[in-house]
């Protein structure tokens, strides 16, 4: 597939503490640091003490930062023209508004993607 247009994204997440009692049980408080701690405690658990940082379910997505540009081709090499360049969103952004419109946007130019972490976690 020749791609015309790229699209080169990072997501920034923070772990949703909102979620630590429906995961941990009603025994953490409402402190956010106490929640992150049952989190990374809860995490450590499921990987006997391998690993602490929570898994993508366990995060919220605050904000969607890309860069996009037209592709163009010249016999074997291309070109790239900056369209945007932006980050998007806040810790109070609504995560179903970033996420929606981040996949609206490739489903509708279907661009060529790059991402720092994509594969990994992001995607």
């Amino acid at each position: 597939m020749q791609h015309q247009s790229l699209f080169v994204f990072d997501i920034e997440t923070v772990p949703d503490t909102d979620a630590v009692p429906n995961l941990v049980g009603g025994d953490v408080g409402p402190d956010p640091a106490e929640r992150r701690a049952a989190l990374e405690a809860y995490h450590l658990g499921i990987t006997e003490g391998k690993n602490a940082f929570p898994r993508q379910p366990f995060h919220k997505v605050v904000a969607v930062s890309f860069l996009s540009a037209e592709i163009e081709v010249d016999g074997r090499t291309e070109s790239y023209f900056l369209k945007e360049l932006r980050s998007g969103g806040t810790a109070d952004s609504p995560e179903c508004d970033l996420v929606g419109g981040f996949y609206q946007f490739i489903d509708r130019k279907h661009p060529r993607l790059v991402s720092y972490n994509g594969r990994g976690f992001d995607l």
